[in-house]
């Protein structure tokens, strides 16, 4: 996701583990991936037992010396890149992995980490037998505070919003944009737990007076879909998200200013 990491002068361990040098959370990694060692200025990827095996530039590899750009696959879908790194480009490293990170308008996470978070997240919830719940929210009306107080009085609320989000849920959760949506993935939490803090959500930020460039205050309502991973037919990521965005378009079918769970007994998505 563009994040730089400096090798080790002799020995780097790569890596799922909490002993490895460079952690990966991806399920399809093995706890001691690979590694590189350096011999005579030479940097060498070796595979140290995996699973799923170890690939440089699409080739399966048991110790392969690394040349400038290559591409190291790990299992299914960690893909690294080897990269000779001066320290006059540690600023723009730097723009580069928040630009992929974070949103610019909010700094909440970017719709491409959540993605590629959440694989993850589902993945370990399946293996561990552990609960997930994900809330999708949005304001009920952006387009008319848009209208009324301009695009940056929306831009200013989302930026408040952010922030007031982020005060009130735990450190383990993930908070990301994408568009005028946001999404909440909640860790070892239930539905029900789940709903509860989508009520938190919703009621704080009722309850928030927004500014706006005029100076006035602003209120606005959201609409929350929430959804639980154990209630799916099919437990993946991509319908974890589809579930919640059913709920939360079933919410603002019935009016919005609410929260509605994910039932597929009643096969929501049939209104949508």
């Amino acid at each position: 996701m563009g994040e730089m990491v400096e090798l080790d002068s002799h020995y780097t361990t790569i890596g799922r583990g909490l002993t490895a040098t460079v952690r990966i959370n991806d399920e399809g990694i093995s706890r001691t991936h690979a590694a590189v060692t350096v011999d005579k200025g030479v940097y060498y990827l070796s595979d140290a037992g995996s699973t799923n095996g170890t690939f440089a530039n699409g080739e399966r590899v048991d110790r392969y010396p690394l040349r400038e750009g290559d591409k190291i696959q790990l299992g299914a879908a960690s893909v690294l890149r080897f990269t000779f790194h001066e320290d006059t480009d540690d600023d723009l490293q730097r723009d580069l992995y928040e630009s992929t990170l974070r949103d610019r308008l909010t700094g909440l996470f970017s719709r491409s980490y959540l993605e590629n978070r959440l694989e993850s997240d589902v993945a370990m919830a399946l293996r561990h037998g552990k609960p997930l719940a994900l809330g999708m929210f949005a304001l009920d009306d952006p387009q008319q505070i848009v209208l009324a107080h301009g695009q940056p009085a929306l831009d200013q609320i989302y930026r408040e919003l952010a922030r007031r989000v982020l005060e009130i849920t735990r450190s383990d959760d993930l908070v990301a944009r994408n568009g005028d949506e946001f999404v909440h993935v909640c860790r070892d939490v239930d539905v029900m737990r789940a709903a509860r803090a989508a009520l938190r959500v919703h009621a704080t930020l009722a309850d928030h007076n927004f500014s706006s460039p005029g100076g006035g205050p602003l209120r606005i309502t959201v609409s929350i879909g929430v959804a639980d991973l154990a209630l799916l037919h099919e437990p993946t990521a991509e319908a974890l998200l589809k579930a919640s965005e059913s709920a939360l378009l079933v919410a603002r079918r019935a009016g919005g200013n609410r929260v509605e769970i994910y039932d597929p007994e009643n096969e929501p998505t049939r209104l949508v």
